[in-house]
């Protein structure tokens, strides 16, 4: 097979060069108000991708050829459609067009379309403290899985000692908190309840609980809001608040408005031939949506991640103009803030075979000022990640530092690396942390300071490798 000679040559001169000036309107444009923080609200993620796919478009980057696919399944078993694990990712499901049905055949070609359960927060958001309103995103977040709830309760601080896995949910079960607030030592609870990798502790331990009011985990920090589980409810509202919420509370009122909603998602797939090793591919990849909306809070998403959406578009506009040796596959992944369901989508449903790519490499969070490079890669990925660190030392500027962790599930390379892809998650240290999942991640807080160096990065191993 030949995807050179099915697909032709590309672009050279004619496409527009990558440039900070680019990658910054990119992040400008994902970033803004109109897009709604690019979920299904208001249609923002819908926004986006159409933005992402005439920017494609311009470049005359395409759609993987369906002479391509066909070719690269001749002699290779197809996986069954929709065949994805762990057990709780079942409600991913394929879609069609859906908010999609209006695209052009064009459009369409680049979209891989799947659905799931959506808990949707836009309604009211209040968390009011013996008289006093506290402020979401500052002085608490609302974890995603929170369903609809109005009222007052009493609050009762939960002792550290029933922070026991076997006892826990038998205890906060029994009757005596159904009425309740239940605020609980939450930097205690993440160092006890956590008793094996992966588990899925809020459904492990909340979902079970149908007689308690409300829980409110209380740590030294806020931690940001996180949006990764909420195609699911717990029966109760569940808040994580820092120091703001007192040790000697009474009272709370709480008023949440939530509901389960369908929502189809649409990943983005382009697609640029390989001069010598067309037979082979590596994967690029990003996520483009984001947080949405909570309450009256826009989650923009400036550096999560509309800095690797601009990055992939600057990468292609460089590979178009020098054509690589293997073929590369750019991928935008829809709903990875619902638990990386496009990645998981995708992994299980691939377009291509996926021992076929010969690395994967996701940018997400790179539009910040560090100089380290915080990456999670394992053993599959030893060989590659030797040779980037080499790019890396040979360049004009090198980042100082890769602090390497072993791949885990908050991050699109983790259902490739499930399936034995050699696969590396990368982002940026820098200020940017500290707006994390808060609506203060926005353009004006973020950093073109390292796009160079990045993009040198990134060219430098797929060139190389």
């Amino acid at each position: 097979m030949s995807a050179l000679a099915l697909c032709g040559c590309t672009g050279g001169d004619k496409t527009p060069a990558p440039s900070v000036e680019y990658f910054d309107s990119v992040v400008k444009e994902l970033s803004s108000a109109e897009y709604y923080g690019r979920s299904n609200y208001m249609n923002g993620t819908i926004k986006a991708a159409e933005y992402i796919i005439g920017e494609i478009e311009s470049l005359g980057v395409g759609p993987v050829p369906q002479e391509v696919i066909d070719a690269a399944w001749e002699e290779k078993q197809r996986p069954e459609l929709h065949s994805l694990q762990p057990e709780f990712k079942s409600l991913i499901t394929p879609s069609d067009a859906a908010r999609w049905s209006h695209g052009t055949p064009g459009q369409l070609a680049y979209l891989q379309h799947f659905s799931h359960p959506l808990n949707a927060q836009r309604g009211a958001v209040e968390l009011t403290v013996d008289g006093k309103t506290l402020v979401n995103t500052v002085d608490y977040t609302l974890k995603e899985f929170s369903p609809t709830f109005q009222g007052e309760l009493d609050v009762v601080y939960l002792d550290d000692k029933h922070l026991d896995p076997d006892t826990f949910c038998k205890y906060m079960d029994s009757g005596k908190f159904r009425n309740k607030a239940v605020v609980l030592d939450w930097d205690v609870f993440r160092k006890t309840m956590y008793t094996f990798p992966g588990i899925e502790v809020y459904k492990t331990y909340f979902v079970p609980l149908k007689n308690v009011g409300a829980i409110i985990c209380k740590g030294e920090e806020l931690l940001p809001y996180f949006k990764s589980r909420n195609h699911f409810q717990t029966p109760m509202p569940v808040f994580i608040t820092n120091s703001a919420f007192p040790d000697n509370a009474k009272k709370v009122y709480i008023d949440v408005e939530a509901e389960m909603v369908h929502n189809d998602a649409h990943n983005i797939i382009a697609y640029i031939p390989g001069a010598k090793h067309p037979d082979k591919h590596f994967i690029i990849a990003c996520h483009y949506d984001h947080l949405g909306v909570c309450g009256k809070d826009i989650f923009y998403g400036a550096n999560d991640n509309s800095s690797g959406s601009a990055m992939l578009l600057n990468l292609m506009r460089h590979f178009k103009r020098h054509q690589p040796d293997y073929s590369l596959m750019f991928i935008f992944f829809d709903a990875e803030e619902n638990n990386l369901l496009g990645s998981f989508f995708y992994a299980d449903n691939p377009l291509l075979p996926l021992e076929d790519i010969r690395f994967f490499i996701e940018l997400d969070m790179i539009g910040d000022n560090g100089n380290t490079v915080v990456c999670q890669v394992g053993d599959e990925g030893e060989e590659p990640f030797a040779y980037l660190q080499k790019v890396n030392s040979e360049m004009k500027k090198p980042f100082a530092k890769f602090d390497r962790h072993p791949n885990e599930d908050y991050a699109d390379h983790y259902p490739f690396t499930l399936k034995g892809v050699p696969a590396m998650y990368m982002e940026l240290d820098g200020d940017t942390n500290k707006n994390y999942h808060s609506p203060r991640d926005s353009y004006e807080n973020f950093y073109n300071t390292n796009f160079d160096r990045v993009f040198e990065l990134v060219t430098g191993f797929i060139e190389g490798y």
